[in-house]
């Protein structure tokens, strides 16, 4: 599925170790789709967790752009809840 989003906001959230588990850290994008048609878009805010070859290219510019993100799966529990989208960015230009 493939999901045309506008960048709200970028998220980075860190965790410490616990019971045994490893620390980590996210990259999320906070979006809101810009799909078509529009009576189809998701009503509530997505968030997209990034690639580390992404970040490169989009963190610190990316808020108030489009994207388009190949979605695999759609992950809830993650940000209190809220759907996270995991896939790939498209980068190639949009004709």
């Amino acid at each position: 599925m493939v999901f045309t989003l506008e960048v709200f906001k970028e998220v980075h959230n860190a965790w410490p170790a616990k019971n045994g588990k490893p620390a980590g850290e996210s990259w999320d994008l906070l979006c809101m789709d810009k799909s078509n048609p529009p009576e189809h878009r998701m009503e509530e805010m997505l968030y997209y967790r990034t690639k580390e070859d992404e970040r490169a290219r989009l963190w610190g510019k990316s808020v108030g752009t489009m994207i388009q993100v190949g979605t695999s799966k759609i992950r809830h529990g993650d940000n209190g809840g809220k759907a996270t989208l995991l896939g790939s960015i498209i980068f190639e230009a949009k004709k």
